[in-house]
């Protein structure tokens, strides 16, 4: 074997590894499955994906021809699944403009004061709060969010059971659902030119519990969404990415991920309190009657979560 030989071998041999990699990512994408390894997985999906990049340029540098065109076909399957996520749908709603803010404060952990400003300076409009203490909810209304968000439907609870819903206008008919264990809320707000269905929602996560759990209240979540009068925001820790099709399947009759409507992309919110920062998106804002103009995440110091800042524009109800 000639140096060159074995250089263009050790070439093709990572390529294909790359391409298995990526290929898991596609399939794990399109798989629905109820085995917790398969779920975790697919949390990491889109980064997987990624690497029919280099899959295609290593087997092109290594004249592997048949492994590039595999590679091709992986690149373009992993451009058409992403792809709609960065392209902004046009705005068409005529009523209220709001900003929408999504925390996990973190077993009522995140600093109260860093959170008031974040809602002070951005100029939050509507919060949804999960894993909310009652000594958290004190801290942050000594901190000012009164001030602020002077309305409110809370659920405090220990440990990550306590949601809350914070709002600039007042509330109505505010309501913690059945079959949650760490809960949703749901509350009317009465904004200015519209009359808004919001709920905050905190899903088990797959992992540790047993994914059964997680199943069993996505698809509730998923029976109730219909029901619910529109325009309607629903934003909350789902402890899933748009990967798992359990999440896509929230998105019909009507409702849209903010983070894909606005043409954001790809928000990773999670974990952020390690030293590489957040790798997976499982926060999210949901909605229906009503356009994300923009949507990007935010550090919220003491969460392992970064919150998720959304601009909409409500159709006017």
């Amino acid at each position: 074997m000639t140096p060159r030989t074995g250089w263009m071998g050790g070439l093709t041999a990572i390529g294909v590894l790359c391409l298995v990699v990526a290929a898991a990512g596609l399939l794990l994408h399109f798989t629905s499955t109820s085995w917790q390894p398969v779920i975790a997985a697919a949390s990491f999906a889109r980064l997987a994906m990624w690497l029919a990049l280099p899959a295609l340029a290593l087997a092109a540098a290594a004249r592997q021809w048949t492994v590039a065109v595999l590679a091709g076909v992986a690149v373009l399957v992993g451009v058409l699944v992403q792809l709609p996520g960065y392209v902004s749908a046009s705005a068409s709603a005529n009523g209220s403009r709001l900003t929408v803010l999504q925390a996990n404060l973190k077993l009522g952990s995140a600093d109260p004061a860093a959170f008031v400003r974040l809602v002070a300076a951005d100029s939050v409009d509507l919060a949804a709060t999960e894993e909310l203490t009652a000594p958290e909810e004190e801290r942050l209304l000594k901190a000012g969010l009164g001030d602020h968000l002077p309305y409110r439907y809370t659920s405090p609870g220990p440990g990550s059971t306590g949601v809350g819903i914070w709002s600039r206008f007042p509330l109505r008919h505010g309501v913690r659902l059945d079959g949650f264990q760490l809960g949703v809320l749901r509350a009317e707000v009465m904004a200015p030119s519209s009359r808004i269905t919001f709920l905050a929602v905190h899903l088990l996560p797959p992992y540790p519990y047993p994914p059964r759990e997680w199943l069993s209240e996505t698809a509730r979540l998923r029976r109730i969404l219909p029901s619910l009068r529109s325009p309607t925001l629903i934003a909350g820790d789902f402890n899933a990415t748009v990967d798992h099709s359990q999440f896509r399947r929230l998105l019909s009759d009507g409702f849209a991920d903010t983070t894909q409507q606005s043409g954001a992309g790809y928000l990773p919110t999670y974990p952020a309190n390690r030293w590489y920062g957040p790798v997976i998106g499982i926060d999210h804002v949901l909605t229906r009657g009503a356009i994300a103009t923009s949507s990007r995440a935010v550090s919220v110091p003491g969460s392992d979560h970064r919150a998720v800042l959304v601009t909409v524009q409500v159709d006017r109800k």
